[in-house]
């Protein structure tokens, strides 16, 4: 008699509770201008970075499903791609496993500009895998496992794991994993977030072990995310940031970028957005990049 796969087991679960179906929709239109100003001198574009569409359907108490459809211009060429597709079985309160596809927790990524920070541009790291996650109080954490498919190997042998603390007005992390986006290096994240009156702070370090590069030279590549959020009311905002890269050259991310950001909402969901970023390259060329958005969400 053929074995059950462990999603088979976690449906078979799940039915002996009662079924009420619940579905959403959700989803994220963003569409940027952006002026960049170098050596070589200036361009502009206008780009739509973002289409999100999300799916979730919650079968019962025990069992949800989870699907979130991505498009980027110019990337996955052109075309849309399933970024998340996940199956999330809850036996109890405070324990779960998700198993599909999934952007695994490593690092926090946090940020209030426009541009995603360099640690997440080093580090996010998208599988195929089945996680652990338990939550207690203020202390939250999981535990993964996947298979790399660019090693070269055929088995289930990567990981990774996590562990939060969060209260209202403070939080701080650390995480690990075997495989850093395909880099066939470990990787260690720390971060931290507070919240001063009115300000927020945002600290986070990502650390990635020895790399092999095209040229058969090595590298230990890191970045660094420092910003501070103001509230100005009304829900306005205005970010500064400060990033750094070491041995990043070669994956082509600069090695200081320095910006400022403002946000504001136009109506109940949607938002215009503006940032100013200096980014300063390892051979001390400099970039000033500009990027207007409008961004809507439902």
């Amino acid at each position: 008699m053929m074995k059950k796969t462990v999603l088979a087991s976690l449906i078979a679960m799940s039915l002996t509770t009662p079924v009420f179906a619940e579905t959403t929709l959700s989803g994220a239109v963003e569409v940027e201008a952006g002026f960049v100003s170098n050596d070589d001198g200036d361009t502009s574009d206008i780009t739509v970075p973002t289409v999100e569409l999300g799916i979730d359907n919650k079968l019962n108490d025990k069992l949800d499903g989870h699907l979130l459809f991505l498009y980027g211009q110019g990337e996955n060429s052109d075309n849309i791609s399933v970024d998340e597709a996940t199956l999330t079985f809850k036996p109890r309160e405070g324990l779960d496993v998700t198993v599909g596809r999934m952007y695994v927790p490593f690092g926090k990524f946090d940020s209030n500009m426009v541009s995603d920070p360099l640690t997440l541009e080093l580090a996010e790291t998208q599988e195929e895998a089945l996680q652990l996650g338990m939550s207690a109080g203020n202390l939250a954490g999981s535990a993964y496992v996947f298979k790399d498919d660019e090693d070269g190997g055929d088995k289930i042998d990567d990981y990774g794991a996590n562990l939060d603390y969060a209260t209202e007005h403070f939080s701080a992390g650390v995480s690990y994993i075997s495989d850093v986006n395909d880099k066939a290096a470990t990787g260690v994240g720390l971060h931290a977030g507070a919240k001063i009156g009115k300000a927020k702070v945002i600290a986070e370090h990502i650390a990635v072990d020895e790399i092999t590069l095209e040229d058969a030279s090595t590298a230990k590549p890191s970045a660094t995310n420092l910003e501070v959020g103001l509230d100005i009311g009304n829900d306005r905002t205005i970010a500064l940031a400060y990033q750094q890269t070491k041995e990043a050259e070669a994956l082509e991310l600069p090695e200081t970028a320095t910006g400022i950001a403002y946000r504001m909402p136009v109506f109940e969901k949607a938002s215009f957005a503006a940032e100013y970023m200096n980014n300063e390259g390892y051979d001390g060329a400099k970039e000033d990049v500009v990027t207007l958005q409008m961004a809507y969400e439902f």
